[in-house]
């Protein structure tokens, strides 16, 4: 990645050390985000952020929900 790129959301599905599936969401503060950009390109990220999260959170519960009825099996 070049230092002109930035990792503004990130998604992980993983297994940790103790061989347990876990998921991981990782995103840019904002704050840091509105000092960089003018307030147009802000709320655009701001939006198109916002909106990225609430999906990754449902693609998240899904899998938990998925992994909860899996240990029934």
């Amino acid at each position: 990645m070049s230092q002109k790129e930035a990792t503004l959301i990130g998604y992980r599905l993983l297994f940790d050390s103790k061989g347990n599936l876990v998921t991981e969401r990782t995103s840019v503060d904002l704050k840091h985000l509105k000092k960089l950009f003018t307030q147009r390109d802000y709320e655009i990220l701001r939006i198109a952020l916002n909106e990225a999260k609430n999906r990754l959170d449902a693609i998240h519960n899904q899998i938990e929900a998925q992994l909860n009825n899996s240990k029934s099996l």
